[in-house]
């Protein structure tokens, strides 16, 4: 089925509409794992307060700046950098500290409130340097992330090979589900899946209204899919191939991919969140991992680290370095369910090529998850930061001509984080 932009944009809001589909402390060190060093001075201070009705959580983990500098350079003599980590909490800091402009950070929580955020976090050096909430929202909030999701699913591929539990990203995923056995769909990898050239029959009104909106089984709604083309062949932004990790999941793990996130990801990194589940009890691989926007920036941070965590690696650092590294030639903003700045080209979520990146505003290095209405984990390497938006399913709380205009809610990404990038002072 072939449908014009237009036509797109105003089916996947009607699906939406119907059921709210997815569219889209302790100061703990440890060495670098070849990230960016965590340089700053570390300030006890709390974070910048700025915008109406913020609500700013400045407490962090009640120690901060307690043990001095936050990730300096390990006390001169040629040390290596050395890296904070939020364990057991986030530490709350002065901004000017880490290098940012204060009134910055309140321009862009203006910004941020202006949009309808729900939350507004800002990671430094390994700091929380501006933390801001909205709409009764508070740090304990949990909100659904639309296909933010998709980064977390990623992860857990990356967890699972290391593990053992799925052999290697050429593993074809019939193995773990059944009912691909002996068919065309043994042509596809976990590879595929991973880079959205499954191949998988895809059309708008399948994808977030069949599927996302209507089907009680999503699961066994992606697993029907047809297959319209070789796999590897064509790149299509696909919800229902990302669903089919859920099976994947079952079958090469014993578990549900939630269970095994809650045992191999979640608590590794001192995360409390869970997985929206279709009306059949499966969790939705593609969309909506609830987790406070603090939780989203330990997800971040972990990624920003290279995998690693405090008491050891995570997610493998060479999965994480090829997961945000272009997958494929055709969307080569799109690593492995990661979104890639400074590539080109750079396709939509609809196939359509953009004049330039995917923010052209922004440093090249960095990466994103990102979901329907601008929700956002933003990780920046080179300027050692990570930034968390949450906001509303926008269907209702924006005007539709506004949605169709502003594609993909872009214009919300760069008036947030664009006066952050501005209000840089120092490394």
């Amino acid at each position: 089925m072939q449908c014009s932009s237009g036509m797109v944009r105003l089916v996947l809001l009607a699906g939406c509409v119907l059921a709210g589909a997815a569219c889209g402390g302790d100061d703990t060190r440890g060495p670098s794992p070849g990230a960016p060093g965590a340089g700053g001075s570390g300030a006890g201070a709390a974070a910048s307060t700025g915008g109406a009705d913020a609500g700013v959580t400045s407490s962090g983990s009640g120690a901060s700046g307690a043990t001095g500098a936050s990730g300096g350079s390990g006390g001169g003599g040629g040390e290596a950098p050395q890296v904070v980590y939020p364990v057991p909490d986030w530490s709350v800091e002065d901004p000017a500290a880490h290098g940012l402009d204060p009134a910055a950070l309140d321009a862009a929580a203006t910004a941020a409130e202006a949009e309808g955020s729900h939350c507004l976090v800002v990671v430094r050096h390994g700091a929380i340097v501006a933390e801001h909430y909205w709409k009764g929202k508070d740090a304990s909030s949990t909100d659904k992330s639309f296909s933010v999701a998709k980064s977390y699913t990623s992860a857990l591929v990356g967890i699972a090979i290391e593990r053992g539990d799925i052999d290697s990203l050429d593993q074809p995923a019939s193995d773990f589900v059944p009912e691909w056995q002996g068919t065309e769909h043994e042509g596809i990898t976990i590879r595929n899946l991973l880079t959205m050239t499954s191949g998988l029959h895809w059309d708008v009104i399948s994808d977030y209204v069949s599927m996302a909106t209507l089907s009680w089984d999503q699961s066994g709604y992606a697993v029907d899919l047809a297959v319209d083309e070789a796999a590897g062949s064509h790149w299509q932004y696909h919800n229902g191939g990302v669903q089919i990790f859920e099976p994947v999941f079952r079958g090469a793990t014993g578990m549900s991919i939630e269970e095994y996130a809650a045992e191999h990801l979640w608590s590794r990194i001192g995360s409390s969140a869970t997985w929206n589940h279709d009306l059949s009890d499966n969790p939705t691989t593609y969309a909506h991992v609830l987790a406070t926007c603090r939780d989203h920036a330990r997800f971040g941070y972990l990624y920003l680290r290279g995998g690693q965590w405090a008491d050891g690696p995570v997610v493998p650092a060479d999965y994480v370095a090829s997961s945000i590294t272009p997958s494929q030639d055709m969307n080569r903003a799109y690593g492995y369910l990661w979104w890639l700045n400074g590539q080109t080209p750079a396709l939509d979520p609809f196939g359509e090529e953009k004049e330039g990146t995917i923010a052209p505003f922004a440093p090249d290095d960095l990466f994103a998850a990102r979901g329907f209405g601008d929700q956002f984990i933003d990780v920046i390497p080179s300027l050692d930061m990570v930034i968390v938006r949450i906001g509303p399913d926008p269907i209702g709380t924006f005007d539709w001509g506004q949605l169709v205009e502003n594609e993909n809610s872009s214009g919300t990404h760069e008036a947030i984080v664009g006066p952050i990038l501005e209000g840089i002072t120092a490394p």
